[in-house]
């Protein structure tokens, strides 16, 4: 009995070690085309945050703050815009294998639209600098940040 239960415990083991393998797998998003958009969703926290950006390959951006009931919109400057651009282009996303759990984390919804193909990702504080998402997350906060003071 005792053999067979240890078989059953390592059986598992085994199972959950190669789900959690680390394939390597990165994901790259859609090639830039004329027109494109790219969105960012911030959700959480302590104090339960929920903001989004969505800017448009014109630089026209619109900004919410849900709890505030704020809305904002503006125009990125010419080198904004092409900053965003390099970002969104040298982009290598990799997702976490083993995604965090914490409470008082934001969570980070971005899709990024471009010539009728979509990326979507979601990162968390803890996975984000692992992610290779962190320089454009930063990015979008700064135009949030600045667009609600």
């Amino acid at each position: 009995m005792f053999k067979k239960n240890l078989l059953v415990l390592l059986t598992c083991v085994l199972v959950l070690t190669a789900c959690t393998k680390d394939t390597g797998v990165t994901y790259t998003p859609p090639p830039m085309e004329e027109t494109w958009t790219v969105k960012m969703t911030q959700s959480g926290g302590i104090m339960g945050l929920l903001r989004s950006i969505e800017v448009d390959s014109e630089g026209k951006y619109f900004v919410a703050d849900e709890r505030a009931g704020e809305t904002v919109s503006g125009d990125l400057s010419g080198d904004e815009i092409t900053q965003l651009q390099r970002l969104i282009t040298d982009l290598v996303f990799t997702p976490s294998v083993n995604p965090a759990i914490c409470a008082d984390c934001f969570i980070y919804d971005i899709e990024i639209n471009s010539g009728g193909k979509k990326m979507i990702v979601n990162v968390e504080d803890i996975s984000l600098p692992d992610s290779g998402m962190d320089p454009l997350v930063e990015f979008l906060r700064g135009i949030m940040d600045s667009a609600l003071k």
